[in-house]
C-alpha cells in the first residue's frame, strides 16, 4: 500500500512546464509582458536616438564616417561585455536581482551621456551604458521565457520584440523635436531617454524570481509560491517535480554533445541579425539625407510602421509554422529586400526595399527568441542568450563600422548595403540547413 501511494505521489508530481501549461495565461503573464516590453522600448528607442545624433557630432566634432560608427557601436560594445557577465550572473544566482539592476544601471548612464564634453566621453558613456543594455537583451528574454505556458511562449515572445518599433517610432518624434524644433539640443534628448528606463525600474521591483531557476535550485517552496501567484490558483510544494541536474551549468557545456550544433546555429544568427540590423538602422537616417529625399523623418517612420506587420505575421507563423522555419525564411527574404534597397534606382524600388527589409529583418528579431530560448536548458539559458548576444554585439560593432568604411571608400550607398544583404541571407541559410526545430519541445 505504501509503495502505491509513493508511487501515486510520484505520478501526480509535475515539472514547473506543466503547470503552467495547465493554468495557461493570466493577468501576472500580461503584467510581466508589459513590464518587460514598456523597458524595450525606450531600449529600442534609446539606441536608435544615437543614429538621429551622429550628424550632430560630426558638425560639432569634425569626426569621419569610420569615428562616427565607432560612437555608433559603442553601446555595442559595452553590450557585448555585459551580456556575458550578466547572462553568467543570472545562471548562477538568479533572474531577478540582474533583471532590476541592469536597467537602473542603463538609465544611469543613458542621463550621464548628456555630459560629455568629447568624442572620447561621449563613447565612454554610451559604452558603459551598453554594459546595462547587455544585461537586459539577455535576462528578459530568459526570464519571460521561464513565467510563460508552453502553448504562449512562442507568440509572446515575439510580441516583446513587438515593442522594439513603437521604441523606433518614439525615438523619431523626440529627436525630431530635440533635434530640429529646439535645434541641436542633444543633451537634453539623453536626458529624457534616460527617465523611462528609470520608471521600468521601479515596475520591474515586483517581479519575482522565476520559478524554472527556483525548482532547478532545489528552493521548492519559492517555486510554489512563485507558481501560485503567476497561475492564480494554489500549487502545493508537493506536486512539484524537481529537475534532475544533469547540467551543471558551466560554458563549455553549450559546445558538447547534443547541444554543439545548436549553439552554432544560434550563434550564427544572431550574427546576422545584429550585423544587418544595426548596420543599417544606425546609419538609415545619413544614409536617407544622403540621397537628398527631402524630409527624412516621414521615410523613417514608413520604415518603423513596416516593422509591425512583420512583427505580426512572425508571432503567427512561429506557432502555425515553427520557430526555425519562421526565422530562416525572414532572414532570407530580408537579404533579398536589402539587394533591392541597395540597387534601387526608382522612387518605387526604393520604398519597395524599404518597407519589406523593415518587415522581414525584424520580424526575424521576433523569431530568434522562442528559437534561442526553447534551444538551451534552464542551466544554461541566460548564459546561452549571452553568448548570442555577446557574439552578436561584436559583429553589431562591425555593421555600423564596416557601414562607414565602405562607404568612405566607395563613396557609394550600394556596397554597405549590400554587404547587409548578404550577411543577412547568409544566416537564413544556415538557420535552414542546420538548425533544428524547438516549437512543441518542453524546457529542460
Amino acid at each position: 500500500m505504501k509503495r502505491q501511494e509513493e508511487a501515486s505521489g510520484e505520478h501526480m508530481a509535475q515539472t514547473v512546464e506543466q503547470v503552467l501549461a495547465a493554468r495557461g495565461m493570466t493577468r501576472f503573464h500580461r503584467s510581466v509582458v508589459a513590464i518587460t516590453g514598456f523597458a524595450w522600448t525606450f531600449v529600442a528607442m534609446e539606441i536608435l536616438l544615437v543614429s538621429f545624433t551622429l550628424p550632430v557630432f560630426q558638425s560639432l566634432w569634425g569626426l569621419s564616417g569610420f569615428s562616427l560608427g565607432l560612437i555608433g557601436a559603442a553601446a555595442l560594445l559595452g553590450s557585448f561585455v555585459g551580456s556575458l557577465i550578466w547572462g553568467r550572473l543570472a545562471d548562477r544566482i538568479g533572474r531577478r536581482p540582474i533583471f532590476q539592476s541592469v536597467v537602473l544601471w542603463y538609465s544611469v548612464f543613458t542621463a550621464l551621456t548628456a555630459t560629455a564634453w568629447d568624442p572620447y566621453s561621449l563613447f565612454a558613456f554610451r559604452f558603459l551604458a551598453g554594459l546595462g543594455l547587455g544585461g537586459m537583451l539577455v535576462v528578459d528574454p530568459a526570464l519571460l521565457t521561464e513565467y510563460l505556458p508552453p502553448q504562449a511562449r512562442g507568440r509572446f515572445l515575439v510580441f516583446l520584440d513587438f515593442f522594439w518599433p513603437i521604441g523606433f517610432v518614439v525615438a523619431i518624434g523626440l529627436s525630431y523635436y530635440f533635434l530640429e524644433l529646439l535645434a541641436g539640443a542633444w543633451r537634453l534628448l539623453f536626458v529624457a531617454a534616460a527617465f523611462p528606463a528609470f520608471i521600468a525600474f521601479v515596475a520591474r521591483r515586483f517581479i519575482p524570481e522565476s520559478p524554472y531557476f527556483l525548482a532547478r535550485k532545489g528552493r521548492m517552496d519559492e517555486a510554489a509560491d512563485v507558481l501560485t501567484r503567476a497561475t492564480g490558483r494554489p500549487v502545493d510544494v508537493a506536486s512539484i517535480e524537481r529537475p534532475s541536474d544533469d547540467i551543471k551549468g558551466h560554458l563549455a557545456e553549450l559546445f558538447r554533445g547534443g547541444l554543439r550544433r545548436s549553439s552554432i546555429v544560434i550563434v550564427v544568427t544572431w550574427i546576422a541579425l545584429n550585423f544587418s540590423y544595426y548596420g543599417l538602422f544606425l546609419w538609415l537616417p545619413s544614409a536617407l539625407k544622403g540621397i537628398h529625399l527631402g524630409n527624412i523623418y516621414l521615410y523613417l517612420l514608413f520604415s518603423a510602421l513596416a516593422q509591425f506587420p512583420g512583427y505580426l505575421t512572425s508571432m503567427r507563423l512561429v506557432e502555425s509554422w515553427g520557430r526555425k522555419r519562421t526565422l530562416a525564411a525572414f532572414l532570407i527574404l530580408g537579404g533579398l529586400s536589402g539587394y533591392i534597397l541597395a540597387t534601387a534606382t526608382t522612387y518605387e524600388n526604393l520604398l519597395f526595399g524599404l518597407f519589406f527589409v523593415s518587415f522581414f529583418n525584424l520580424g526575424a528579431w521576433g523569431a530568434v527568441y522562442p528559437f534561442t530560448s526553447e534551444t538551451f536548458p534552464t542551466a544554461l539559458r541566460a548564459t546561452g542568450f549571452g553568448l548570442a548576444e555577446g557574439v552578436g554585439k561584436i559583429t553589431a560593432i562591425l555593421g555600423p563600422t564596416v557601414f562607414g568604411f565602405l562607404l568612405d571608400l566607395t563613396g557609394s550607398l550600394l556596397a554597405p548595403l549590400t554587404t547587409i544583404a548578404v550577411v543577412m541571407a547568409v544566416g537564413g541559410v544556415v538557420a535552414a540547413t542546420l538548425g533544428r526545430e524547438t516549437k512543441g519541445k518542453p524546457l529542460a
